[in-house]
């Protein structure tokens, strides 16, 4: 490493016109904008393992086995299965679903939607633990009052459970966000280094190409630093909405 020159500002100015950066912001963003999905389908998984729906105690398990893997497992996993002659557009082919078949990672236009699905794909099962544990512990008493007072079970989902359940739903908002930002690199790394072009580049995977590829230490850091700034900026928005919710109910 060379002596540090200081340069006050500088690199942050430069930030704010580097257009990859922008780029993997608006990237890490769009993964945050699933969280609808990242929060509704573990927990519709965790109320049919908490109903004891035929076969549970193996899908408790089974759902949350891709959790324990490495995310360079799941990229390079993932990579192959997704090549365009690789086993998924093979078995399209052969129940004449070719038409389906499509060069996953190498299309700009669904490269990052198909990042994203892999990375729910990855991670809910930590959602369906999460969402499990808290089920197990709702007050009875008031889902029983209002059973008896007729409420229906989509109302009491909705009115009742859902109201009970929303601290831990902020709790995993806030894992989500952090995640969407910090956790991912391994799996872009191997998956799709950030191409087809920047299609699925993002802020951790930019840091990491300026600090080690192109040498700019200085510059890594001072994106660190904005991400730190941008997660307790969203993560702050995100609850700020859910308890908005909690207020006006």
């Amino acid at each position: 490493f060379s002596s540090p020159q200081s340069v006050g500002f500088q690199n942050f100015s430069d930030l704010v016109h580097d257009k990859h950066f922008k780029e993997a912001l608006l990237h890490n963003l769009a993964i945050v904008a699933a969280m609808p999905l990242w929060i509704g389908i573990p927990y519709g998984i965790a109320w049919g393992l908490h109903r004891e729906i035929w076969g549970w105690k193996f899908f408790r398990f089974a759902f949350f086995l891709p959790v324990v893997l490495s995310p360079v497992v799941v990229g390079v996993y993932y990579g192959i299965v997704l090549k365009p002659d690789g086993p998924l557009n093979s078995a399209l082919e052969s129940v004449g679903l070719g038409f389906v078949a499509h060069e996953w990672l190498n299309d700009p236009s669904i490269a990052l939607a198909v990042v994203i699905a892999i990375i729910i794909w990855a991670t809910f099962g930590i959602g369906v633990l999460i969402f499990l544990s808290a089920l197990s512990n709702l007050d009875s008493e008031q889902i029983d009052a209002a059973r008896v007072d007729g409420a229906s079970p989509a109302q009491i989902q909705r009115h009742v459970i859902f109201w009970q359940l929303l601290p831990v739903i902020e709790f995993w908002a806030i894992l989500i966000v952090i995640a969407s930002f910090t956790a991912f690199f391994p799996l872009i790394y191997t998956l799709t280094h950030g191409g087809p072009g920047y299609s699925t580049y993002t802020v951790d995977f930019d840091l990491y190409q300026e600090a080690f590829s192109s040498g700019r230490l200085g510059y890594a850091a001072s994106i660190g630093v904005t991400l730190v700034l941008i997660i307790g900026v969203v993560g702050g928005l995100v609850l700020g909405l859910l308890r908005a919710r909690r207020r006006g109910a």
